[in-house]
């Protein structure tokens, strides 16, 4: 979808690219997040602010750039950029880029404002790929969202309510899960609200007792 005449006329409307949204531009917002389209809007209208050090390393990490050796500073940063892996990792083809900005030290197992980490948003998104990666970065799988959610249990929320969840795959990221040995409470089993998921996890808990809690 093609944003730029909504931005034309947003700026045409007396939109300011000068206010700032948790301390940071609407050019920085561009930048770190990859919106090539609203960034080189700004440039056209001549409202291109500069980016701090911290944006620069980030917006290099979006434009497919890598800098070794180079780390931005996560107590510099404002929430909004330090809760970019959660915030983007849904986006189509964005995993190369998470793995530049964890290069850089971004924070890979931050709760948000909701207390999701990025490991249980990638379950609730089922895509597998990406919360494989997030695996390999070792993340608190014990860790209980602010909604009391597990990352499994989040996992099964997904597959009810995704948006997307009808081309995505929720039973690969369960079973990544249960890879990892989390437990998988009989309750959750029986709560199930997707069939194929229920079925899975049923064909799971009798191959595994061990694995499996009362509650």
């Amino acid at each position: 979808m093609n944003d730029a005449p909504m931005i034309g006329l947003l700026l045409d409307a007396g939109a300011d690219p000068e206010r700032r949204f948790d301390g940071c531009t609407a050019y920085g917002f561009a930048r770190v997040f990859g919106n090539r389209t609203l960034a080189e809007a700004l440039e056209a209208r001549g409202a291109a602010s500069d980016l701090t050090p911290e944006e620069a390393l980030l917006a290099a990490a979006a434009d497919g750039v890598a800098t070794p050796g180079r780390f931005v500073d996560v107590a510099r940063l404002p929430d909004s950029y330090r809760n970019i892996i959660r915030s983007i990792l849904h986006l189509p083809g964005r995993l190369e880029h998470i793995r530049r900005l964890v290069a850089l030290g971004v924070e890979t197992d931050r709760p948000d404002s909701e207390g999701l980490t990025p490991v249980q948003v990638a379950g609730w998104e089922g895509l597998p790929g990406v919360m494989a990666y997030l695996l390999s970065e070792k993340p608190d799988l014990s860790h209980v969202n602010g909604y009391g959610g597990t990352l499994l249990t989040t996992i099964l929320h997904g597959s009810e309510n995704c948006p997307a969840r009808a081309e995505r795959d929720h039973i690969a990221c369960a079973r990544l899960a249960l890879e990892q040995g989390v437990a998988l409470p009989m309750p959750v089993i029986e709560a199930a609200g997707n069939s194929e998921l229920a079925a899975f996890l049923a064909d799971w808990a009798e191959e595994r007792l061990g694995q499996v809690t009362p509650g």
